[in-house]
């Protein structure tokens, strides 16, 4: 969550909020659907299949195209996608860090999952 000046106020995944920050960045974008719909950090107090269902649900409405998630582990990511197909996981893959080769990688294959790395140059390195 941001503030008014951009600060940030931490993480909210209680569905409630994910249809708020829906309608806010359709409103901010100024269209009728997003194609990614993104969950960046997944608030720890949300069971994942909260937080996918509450996404899905806009999916269904029409306010969203596809389902992504960022920062999410192997296991998390199955339960994810047993609620609802996700389309694409975000996570930090570079020379320095190679995390997703350990599973996230196969799991993303076997479920047709896009990988999608960010910081690929290592943050600037």
């Amino acid at each position: 969550m941001r503030g008014p000046n951009g600060e940030f106020l931490g993480l909210n995944g209680k569905p409630e909020y994910i249809k708020q920050a829906c309608d806010q960045s359709l409103q901010n974008l100024g269209v009728e659907s997003i194609d990614l719909y993104y969950m960046h950090r997944q608030d720890p107090k949300v069971e994942i299949e909260e937080i996918v269902g509450a996404m899905s649900e806009l999916v269904k409405q029409g306010k969203g195209k596809h389902l992504g998630l960022s920062e999410v582990n192997a296991a998390t990511l199955r339960r994810a996608h047993a609620v609802y197909p996700i389309t694409a996981l975000q996570t930090e893959y570079s020379l320095w860090s190679r995390e997703p080769e350990e599973e996230i990688f196969d799991v993303c294959q076997e479920l047709g999952i896009t990988f999608v790395a960010y910081s690929p140059l290592g943050r600037g390195f």
